[in-house]
């Protein structure tokens, strides 16, 4: 077996290890009753595709992004925009622009809407990622950051095309339980197919080593332009579904809570593996209905609580606590098939004993 194909089996292994627990555990969510069950398990799955999509550049470059959201923003937008039905329009935007007016009478259905808004997203995130690519450490943060800044101001006040403050309503509510499902195995896949590529290696190589990576001929603006483009894309995603799941949402809703909150859960995961943002998720997530149930009702000998935004504390705490005891996550930056592999090798070692 050549090392090509032993890469592509540990992928492959890595994926279905990702995909298959979640996908039973989606079922198991949705063949019960109870809807704020489903609805909550419906959340969690958009957000492994935003934290996969995050993870795919932060996590391969070693660069922080806080534009991700913004991405997942002009997704939904966009979506909404080409998927509300024609005959809903002329009362939602009846201010718009000339050379707009064409979107009036254009609808599609929400799988189409989606696919289109993905790659209008990602070719924003090309022009957008040429100057933004350049820049490293705490440049590049702010520079995504202010990215982010420029994109809620614009849609804050564009009225006529995205409502402004007002909230974006008649937008068709279609993601379900199952949609996100399809969603996550999309995201992990084509995040473990980035890795595999000669792309992905190059740029993972660019942070472990960006000196040694550029004296071997790595470009190191051009591997994290393609690593931006292809995490914009499944950010995109996850915006996409997002949209169509909450269908009303505001400017605020894309904001610094949901950018913080991604990177929180990735980096508590571990951000150098796509095993750390999918268990970032879950360990996050499960914490903070865990406090929110005892925030509401209590939990055995705890009593309720009603101090608003303590949740939020408590789990920013966790966060600094992560980054102070293991700064690298809880999985140390390594994939669940890494595991596998050094039990394995400890079982041969042992036998050769």
């Amino acid at each position: 077996m050549d090392a090509s194909t032993s890469t592509l089996s540990r992928w492959a292994w890595l994926t279905g290890l990702l995909v298959g627990p979640l996908a039973v555990l989606t079922v198991i969510i949705g063949i019960t009753d109870n809807i704020d069950l489903v609805q909550r398990g419906t959340a969690t799955l958009i957000l492994i595709i935003m934290v996969v999509g995050l993870h795919v550049f932060s996590g391969n470059s070693g660069v922080i992004s806080f534009g991700s959201v913004a991405f997942a923003m002009i997704a939904a937008y966009t979506s909404a925009l080409i998927t509300i039905p024609a005959e809903d329009k002329p009362s939602l935007f009846p201010d718009m622009p000339f050379f707009l007016t064409w979107l009036i009478d254009f609808s599609v259905p929400v799988p189409l809407g989606i696919v289109i808004a993905v790659v209008f997203t990602m070719v924003v995130a090309f022009i957008v990622g040429i100057p933004l690519v350049r820049l490293s450490g705490l440049a590049a943060g702010i520079g995504t950051l202010a990215f982010l800044v420029v994109v809620q101001v614009i849609v804050s006040k564009w009225k006529a095309v995205t409502r402004g403050e007002s909230t974006m309503v008649g937008v068709p509510q279609e993601t379900t339980l199952w949609w996100a499902l399809i969603g996550v195995v999309i995201a992990i896949a084509a995040a473990a197919i980035y890795q595999l590529t000669r792309r992905g290696r190059r740029l993972i190589a660019t942070r472990e080593d960006d000196k040694a990576a550029m004296s071997i001929g790595i470009s190191i603006p051009i591997e994290r332009l393609w690593g931006w483009v292809a995490s914009c894309g499944i950010s995109a995603l996850g915006g996409a579904l997002y949209g169509h799941y909450i269908a009303s949402f505001q400017p605020s809703t894309f904001g610094l809570s949901l950018t913080f909150l991604v990177i929180a859960m990735l980096v508590v995961g571990g951000m150098g593996s796509l095993t750390g943002a999918v268990i970032g998720v879950l360990v996050l997530q499960t914490l903070a209905e865990v406090l929110r149930t005892v925030e509401l009702n209590g939990l055995g000998p705890i009593p309720a609580f009603d101090i608003p935004g303590l949740v939020e504390v408590i789990l920013a705490f966790i966060l600094l606590i992560v980054l102070i005891a293991r700064p690298a996550g809880i999985t140390g930056g390594r994939e669940v098939t890494d595991w596998f592999r050094r039990r394995k090798s400890d079982a041969v070692e042992v036998d050769s004993a």
